[in-house]
């Protein structure tokens, strides 16, 4: 048996020009018993790993890559994230799994791990409700087992979310005396995730270079991607959140004449554009109001920021 191993290992398996791919699969078929080698075999035709050829054991830290890195290494397992943790590696789609501990905000000590939170995503479960989800902000809202949002997709301004164990959350409805666009955060066993709306389709606004001169106006045709939540300030005269965002618009540039007279309709474009929406809601107030788009780069004009027409 050991010289049937030493004259596997030592053969043609691992001479970097005879591997035979060929025979490789065939040892790694389901149909065919992982035979001795095999691993290393695989490992040195994708990964580059030097096998052992004077020793053969049970321990795999003496098989290394060439750059140190162990065959420990491919079968890391990174740990969970922590609710409020971004990763900056992962993809807006890409699907993430994070703990949420309820006696961080001083409930019961109850931790739940919710799978399936997108990057942009704010968990809801339980006794948990991620601390920046806020009243008077518009969120979309799904089940985190589901891709499908409530309310056909549209984003709701939250007005409440109300004590107890299980807190209902309450949302903006089309009647005030028959409002239905509401649920408990413990409603569902998995969990929801809030996403948060700060620009919409149709909007308009006007393009304030630089020195605040407004320069021409636009209206925003589409949204592209998640827009998401970088930053939030809780004051004394309210809350102010920053989201980043990315958009189609169609731009009107005004031509200034004297006297402060505009030509409306020079020059159209669609333009393409990301940018920092700043939302802010006083204490005062139940919904929180768009201040302005700013970081905005437009080829025509430069640096520039939107700020709503109404």
């Amino acid at each position: 048996m050991e010289l049937f191993l030493k004259d596997y290992i030592t053969s043609s398996s691992f001479d970097d020009d005879d591997v035979n791919k060929g025979i490789l699969e065939r040892r790694i078929s389901p149909y065919v018993t992982l035979r001795p080698g095999d691993l290393s075999a695989l490992l040195k035709l994708y990964t580059d790993v030097q096998p052992p050829l004077a020793k053969f054991g049970h321990n795999h830290n003496h098989v290394k890559k060439q750059h140190g890195c162990g065959i420990e290494t491919l079968f890391e397992k990174k740990p969970l994230l922590s609710a409020g943790d971004s990763d900056d590696d992962k993809s807006d789609d890409e699907l993430l799994d994070v703990v949420c501990n309820g006696a961080h905000q001083g409930h019961v000590p109850a931790q739940y791990v919710v799978r399936g939170i997108k990057r942009h995503e704010f968990p809801v479960i339980g006794v948990y409700i991620h601390e920046k989800i806020c009243p008077g902000f518009q969120y979309r809202v799904r089940r985190v087992t589901s891709k499908n949002f409530f309310w056909n997709g549209q984003a709701k301004t939250l007005l409440s979310i109300g004590t107890g164990y299980g807190a209902r959350l309450t949302f903006s409805g089309e009647t005030l005396n028959d409002n239905d666009n509401y649920f408990w955060s413990d409603s569902d066993p998995y969990g929801f995730a809030f996403s948060i709306q700060a620009v919409d389709a149709d909007q308009k606004f006007l393009i304030q270079d630089v020195s605040g001169k407004v320069v021409g106006e636009g209206i925003v045709e589409r949204i592209h991607g998640p827009q998401q939540e970088t930053n939030m300030i809780t004051g004394k005269n309210g809350v102010t959140k920053h989201v980043d965002v990315a958009m189609t618009c169609c731009i009107t540039y005004y031509k200034q004449h004297h006297y402060g007279l505009k030509e409306m309709m020079v020059h159209e474009s669609q333009e393409t554009v990301t940018g920092e929406a700043i939302l802010f809601k006083p204490r005062s107030s139940r919904k929180a109001n768009l201040l302005a788009i700013e970081g905005v780069f437009l080829p025509r004009i430069g640096d520039c920021k939107f700020v709503p027409d109404c």
